[in-house]
């Protein structure tokens, strides 16, 4: 088998790997659909009750009357405010028989998902929350 020789690979100068960087989060950031659906799911957590829902989904699948039940809300409200966040794909349901199961769908959330954000963590853990 011949022998042969490799070089170690040129460097890019750090001001060229910056650039390409910059590009592609300016590229990213161009995604104006994926922009609005951030701020809206932002704005929806905005509203105390629904960040409730979403805290208590965290924890596990709930029906509309357990959710109503933990909240100490109608089934009425809370069918509305689920609504809102089914319509962002906030939540994801299932359907068994009659009951509707709601569980938290953490693909909405992308790199701030309740479970992989540290924030949350410690939210729902019950620890101090990191404040920069």
């Amino acid at each position: 088998m011949p022998v042969t020789e490799t070089r170690p690979r040129a460097r890019r100068p750090a001001a060229a790997r910056a650039l390409t960087r910059a590009q592609r989060i300016r590229l990213a950031l161009g995604d104006h659909r994926e922009v609005e659906r951030l701020a809206r799911t932002f704005k929806a957590l905005g509203d105390p009750t629904r960040s409730k829902m979403v805290y208590a989904l965290s924890l596990g699948e709930l029906c509309v009357s357990e959710l109503a039940e933990v909240l100490g809300a109608s089934l009425s409200a809370t069918s509305h405010q689920l609504r809102i966040l089914r319509d962002l794909e906030i939540v994801r349901v299932r359907r068994e028989g009659k009951l509707q199961h709601y569980a938290l769908n953490e693909k909405a959330f992308g790199f701030c998902s309740p479970r992989s954000c540290m924030a949350w963590k410690n939210a729902l853990e019950g620890g101090p929350i990191v404040r920069p």
